[in-house]
């Protein structure tokens, strides 16, 4: 496994996480809350953000403007039963969604799976360092490498991981931060 490919795949997990945590809501309003929600449109399932514009009016306040008013109905149900625990309002040719504050409790509670979802991203990192180090290992048992690459290439791993690892807690502290902040 050569450097490209090992920063590639760890990369992955960062947008993964930022993906995930962008969903977490903070408070005020923002367009990733709601942008990947399924709505059933035109006999699939489609994002919110494939059907219409979503913008933030202000900050409690999003407002979805389909590019076909028949999906009103459609976007406004799969919104109300979405995980986000919003509920929208249909307006003549739009929906306003308005982002109620978080309680403390609340915050607690996003700031705990936050944590949770920085975990699992940081496991996948060490998976990730696991199959390179196995890669490695299976490369000088081959003699395909010299020992000494052997032990450059492996600190080389252990260099990018942490890396990874240290920028996973960055992001994660961010979120918290955000989430905990009134």
């Amino acid at each position: 496994m050569n450097t490209s490919e090992l920063k590639s795949k760890l990369s992955k997990v960062h947008e993964f996480l930022q993906g995930e945590l962008g969903q977490i809501r903070t408070g005020r309003a923002s367009p990733a809350l709601i942008e990947n929600i399924a709505v059933e449109a035109y006999g699939a399932k489609m994002m919110v953000i494939e059907l219409g514009s979503i913008t933030v009016s202000d900050s409690q306040n999003l407002v979805v403007v389909p590019w076909d008013k028949g999906l009103i109905k459609s976007i406004t149900k799969a919104i109300r039963e979405s995980q986000a625990s919003l509920n929208p309002i249909e307006e003549s040719d739009r929906i306003r969604i308005p982002v109620p504050s978080l309680t403390e409790e609340r915050r607690k509670e996003l700031a705990k799976i936050v944590g949770v979802k920085a975990e699992e991203a940081k496991n996948s990192v060490r998976n990730i360092r696991q199959d390179a180090m196995k890669d490695i290992e299976k490369m000088f048992s081959d003699k395909s490498i010299g020992e000494d690459e052997k032990f450059r290439l492996k600190e080389e791993v252990e260099k990018t991981a942490k890396e990874f690892t240290d920028g996973v807690e960055e992001i994660s502290e961010t979120k918290r931060s955000e989430i905990l902040s009134i």
